[in-house]
């Protein structure tokens, strides 16, 4: 084994403690998810992957570049991690069930499906408003304001 400077070991070490708390942060958000159904932690989930592999490049870098460049893939991966806004699943848990992943709100899977099936028909009622908005504008264009609107599609 070739031996390395303490500045190297000592970022090889920052890299180490970065990925593995990647790795438990994934783990709770997905264990969360699996939990409650809420995308926002199946997306912060997915996140993590991808941010853990970041910093998995960036450790296996240190040695070969004086530890520059994977320093810097491993703060990439840090800020890929960033999760973003989510929903509250904690109301009356202690610290370490909080740290753990255990959520006060857990759901049946047919309670998560029907709320997927409201969201996707949600969703679908907004595209089709939206392109009858567009189709109205197209026909005030065309022909003027004095047009009636498209109620119906």
């Amino acid at each position: 084994m070739a031996e390395y400077d303490t500045l190297t070991l000592m970022y090889f070490g920052i890299g180490i403690l970065a990925y593995f708390t990647i790795l438990f942060l994934t783990y709770r958000d997905m264990r969360i998810f699996r939990r409650t159904g809420y995308a926002s932690y199946r997306k912060g989930a997915f996140k993590g992957i991808i941010a853990s592999s970041i910093v998995l490049i960036g450790v296996f870098l240190i040695p070969s570049f004086q530890g520059i460049l994977g320093l810097a893939l491993i703060f990439f991966g840090l800020m890929v991690n960033q999760k973003g806004k989510r929903e509250p699943v904690f109301t009356t848990a202690k610290a370490w069930k909080r740290f753990i992943g255990t959520t006060d709100i857990v759901r049946t899977p047919e309670e998560i499906r029907a709320d997927y099936e409201k969201e996707q028909a949600e969703r679908k009622r907004l595209v089709k408003e939206k392109e009858r908005a567009e189709r109205n504008e197209k026909r005030r264009e065309k022909w003027g304001k004095e047009d009636e609107d498209d109620e119906t599609s």
